[in-house]
């Protein structure tokens, strides 16, 4: 579920990654290709969408850790 909404959430605000092939192993910055302003705006949009919070600016490596860290403080 959560990992679903990640997707439709990547194909609205980053449009250079295909949601298609994005799945829990999948690298952020590697894979993905985010750089540190569309990995803020990635945080910003996870922020609002699942009403979390980041106390610092999140260390994310790939779609599991942002999981991980939805699952704990949702």
């Amino acid at each position: 579920m959560i990992l679903e909404k990640l997707k439709a959430m990547i194909g609205d605000i980053l449009p250079m990654v295909n949601p298609d092939t994005v799945t829990e192993s999948t690298r952020l910055v590697e894979d993905m290709g985010l750089n540190s302003m569309t990995l803020m705006l990635f945080a910003l949009a996870i922020e609002n969408e699942f009403d979390v919070e980041f106390a610092d600016a999140p260390n994310f490596r790939t779609v599991a850790d942002v999981i991980a860290f939805i699952e704990a403080n949702v």
